[in-house]
């Protein structure tokens, strides 16, 4: 029948499959070693953009009256270009530039001549007319109209009818032309005529006349030399005037009006290169900059940027940008230095890997060492980020004082809990060594400072078996950090003073900091990372856990066994210096596997049928072999740690089921005599540390113990050596790492706690039931599924097999 738990199970399984997410790991990742490296790389470059925070792949966009959503300070000392003082800067240097004017020095003679052709070529016409015309009132009509088209050819300009009367009455003589072109003459002589307006600026100033013919440059500061056209025309006519008082007013006024028909410019506005050279003498201004000092608030969150702030803002980013070749530089080298300090790291922490860091593996704990890393390098980036807002907040803080009060043993307490000594030595020196670079202070005692958290965690304490250990430590860091910060102002020249109170309350805040932060985080890596420390191992020792309610209830003969082993090996670990209690938990939890089928197990037997006697030894063999996987199984279903687990499955590494094997042997059917010994044997694997190894001979000692008659000291000593030497023999302590120095401290341990538990009591008489019957207490400590006395006669190694046990 189907249970609602196995068709919930399924829904769920339905339910998750379409979020079920595909295998993103790519393949040559789940290489050991490859993941490492990865590792390593990733760690370095987070490290490095921690320390180096200023290398940016693209600057942010700001604009005016935006609200700053975080603080930037300069980290180093820039320009910053003062555009309104650029900007007076460049309008002056453009007022200052002067106009350039083309001087044509051919206007005059091009004028002289088109007069004299002009006045020559009419004098031709009007002959050509008179030969070839016959009719007299035709004549003059045509002739005004050939003359007229001449003079307007050659002049440039339309004679009025007024003019033309004048001109052909003195029949277009040559010497009319030369009062014109003499009048002329005597304007442009040592004048320059324009018609351009100058501006006062421009008189001031001057201008610069360049040559059109010879392109030589000069510059004229006098405008007196400089006519307008209206001043040149008025100046034409006084000199006309005073060239011909005699001529008739009539032929006056026409010269004159011939004359300024014919007056040209002859400097001109050279527009098109006066704007370059004004653009030049622009842009040859030199900006006008202010310096903006290293560790400067540029902009505070939640501020309004103004035109001042952009312009700090453009410059810095636009400064990395220019630098973007030496800041890369600069970054490839961080990356380079902190990888190599990593990768020793990583060479020297496999090296300072206990025995008991070998499973899983070393890369979750090189993954843990690099979160570890992180944290630590955070936590002083978050101080030093929040010590302008304390300071500010706070005046009275110095932030020299704020540095002090920096968690710096929250890395080396962290790692020493969950790890050991050696490799907290070498996470400290790591910080120490990365300080200089995340905080630029000119005492070069706060890497001492730093590290002086590890002096005083290792010098205080080796087990963390209580939360309170941690902050106990942290007052310890605070006191050991005042001390310090004391002696060292004590050397200064100011040793008494209030910033040096303040610097020690920072410090010892700062050490109970460490404390309380490892106190909080601890549980979580001991989860993440499936740690098996010392708290952790005490919750797990206490026989309240629904495990031990549950075992005591169905296998009640394996709990009080597991519980006599426990305190067997832990006298035995505590006398070669292995882990006692990471042994006597161990051994709590070595038998858990037997709770599936607790009744096949002797121990958990009531005294009647044995269920292995309607069995065959071959599959008795699988059933007693089983509850070592059974046994991890449940382990992985608490949550024990991969340290438990690993002990279960090696208690009882690779030894014979002796008894069903003898058994097999004997058996009527030859194909159940021909089964080789490996199928009798556990899958193991041998013990590969000296705790499993103490739980394995425990477990088999203690089981022996049970076939004793009467327990002397004799025979009990006698047992543990005969039953150790038989699993040394076997070669099951061949992988891990006990001397014959530490069996021997093992067995005298082992001899001295079963002497304890089967020490003697004294008779006494049954005075009730009138008999004389002696009852004899074998043990202080009864089996309430151990046989009487009288029938365990057999003595042979394979009888403790009834037990599931090996000899």
């Amino acid at each position: 029948m189907i249970t609602w738990k196995e068709i919930a199970a399924k829904i769920l399984a339905e339910i998750r499959k379409p979020f079920a997410r595909p295998d993103l790991i790519p393949a040559f990742i789940e290489d050991p070693a490859r993941q490492r490296w990865l590792v390593l790389i990733l760690l370095s470059i987070v490290l490095t953009v921690m320390l180096l925070p200023t290398v940016t792949i693209m600057a942010p966009r700001y604009k005016i009256g935006a609200i700053a959503d975080k603080n930037i300070k300069a980290d180093r000392d820039f320009l910053v270009e003062e555009r309104s003082a650029t900007e007076l800067k460049r309008l002056e240097a453009a007022k200052s530039s002067r106009n350039i004017f083309d001087l044509d020095d051919t206007v005059l003679p091009q004028i002289r001549g088109n007069i004299m052709k002009a006045f020559l070529a009419v004098q031709e016409a009007v002959k050509k007319a008179a030969a070839e015309t016959t009719e007299a009132s035709r004549t003059a009509s045509i002739q005004k109209q050939k003359i007229l088209v001449v003079m307007e050819q050659y002049l440039g300009v339309r004679l009025s009818d007024q003019d033309y009367s004048v001109l052909a009455s003195y029949r277009f003589s040559s010497e009319i032309a030369d009062r014109i072109a003499e009048i002329i003459t005597k304007v442009y002589q040592d004048k320059m005529i324009t018609n351009v307006d100058f501006s006062p600026l421009e008189y001031e100033r001057g201008l610069i006349v360049k040559n059109v013919r010879t392109r030589m440059e000069r510059e004229e500061k006098n405008a007196d030399e400089i006519l307008q056209m209206q001043d040149a025309k008025w100046i034409l006519r006084q000199k006309a005037l005073a060239t011909m008082a005699e001529d008739d007013a009539v032929l006056k006024k026409t010269v004159i009006n011939i004359a300024e028909k014919l007056l040209q410019p002859n400097l001109t506005y050279n527009r098109l290169e006066s704007e370059q050279r004004r653009q030049s003498a622009v842009e040859a201004v030199k900006p006008v900059y202010f310096e903006v000092q290293k560790n400067e608030m540029i902009v505070r969150e939640g501020e309004k940027i103004s035109v001042a702030d952009l312009d700090k803002l453009n410059a810095f980013f636009r400064e990395q940008r220019q630098q973007k070749t030496s800041r890369y530089a600069g970054f490839m080298g961080m990356f380079l230095l902190i990888f190599s300090l990593t990768t020793a790291l990583l060479f020297l922490s496999r090296k300072a890997f206990g025995s008991q860091d070998i499973q899983p593996g070393p890369n979750p704990r090189l993954l843990c060492l690099t979160i570890i890393i992180i944290i630590q390098v955070a936590l002083i980036k978050a101080v030093l980020f929040m010590s302008d807002a304390v300071h500010q907040a706070m005046p009275i803080l110095s932030k020299e004082a704020i540095i002090f009060s920096i968690p710096f043993a929250v890395g080396p307490l962290l790692t020493a809990y969950l790890f050991n000594r050696r490799i907290a030595l070498l996470m400290s020196l790591f910080i120490s060594f990365l300080i200089p670079f995340l905080i630029t202070l000119p005492e070069a005692y706060l890497s001492l400072f730093s590290f002086l958290g590890f002096v005083v965690i290792i010098c205080h304490n080796d087990h963390y078996q209580r939360r309170s250990v941690f902050i106990k430590t942290g007052l310890l860091l605070g006191i050991s950090n005042g001390a310090f910060i004391l002696a060292i102002a004590l050397l200064s020249a100011h040793p008494l003073s209030v910033d040096t109170i303040w610097k020690i309350v920072s410090g010892f805040a700062g050490g109970v900091m460490s404390g309380i932060i490892v106190a909080g985080i601890s549980p979580i890596f001991e989860t993440a990372f499936d740690f098996t420390t010392d708290i952790r191992l005490l919750e797990l020792a206490n026989l309240n856990q629904p495990i031990f309610q549950r075992m005591i209830m169905q296998s009640p003969g394996s709990y009080h066994h597991s519980i006599i082993v426990g305190s067997m090996v832990e006298a035995a670990a505590e006398a070669i210096g292995a882990d006692p209690i990471l042994s006597k938990v161990s051994a709590y939890y070595h038998d858990i596997g037997k709770m599936k089928k607790p009744v096949y197990f002797i121990e958990n037997q009531d005294r009647g049928e044995n269920r292995h006697d309607k069995l065959s030894p071959r599959m008795s063999a699988l059933i007693i072999i089983a509850h070592v996987k059974d046994g991890c199984d449940l382990a992985d279903d608490y949550k024990l740690g991969s340290k438990i687990t690993d002990i279960i499955r090696q208690h009882h590494g690779t030894s014979l089921v002796s008894y069903f094997y003898e058994k097999a042997k004997r058996d009527k059917a030859p194909s159940m005599r021909s089964l080789p010994e490996s199928h009798f044997r556990y899958h193991g694997p041998r013990p590969q540390t000296r705790e499993a190894a103490l739980v394995l001979l425990g477990d088999v000692v203690e089981a022996s113990s049970r076939t004793l008659v009467d327990p002397t000291p004799a025979r009990i000593r006698n047992l543990v050596r005969d039953r150790m030497d038989k699993v040394f023999m076997d070669g099951q302590l061949d992988e891990c790492s006990l001397t014959l120095k530490d069996l021997n401290l093992i067995q005298d341990s082992f001899v001295r706690t079963l002497n304890g538990i089967f020490h003697h009591r004294i008779s006494y008489y049954d005075d009730v039931s009138g008999k004389n019957n002696k009852q004899v207490i074998k043990s202080f400590y009864e089996y309430p599924d151990r046989k009487p006395a009288e029938k365990i006669t057999h003595k042979s190694p394979a009888d403790s097999q009834q037990h599931g046990e090996t000899a």
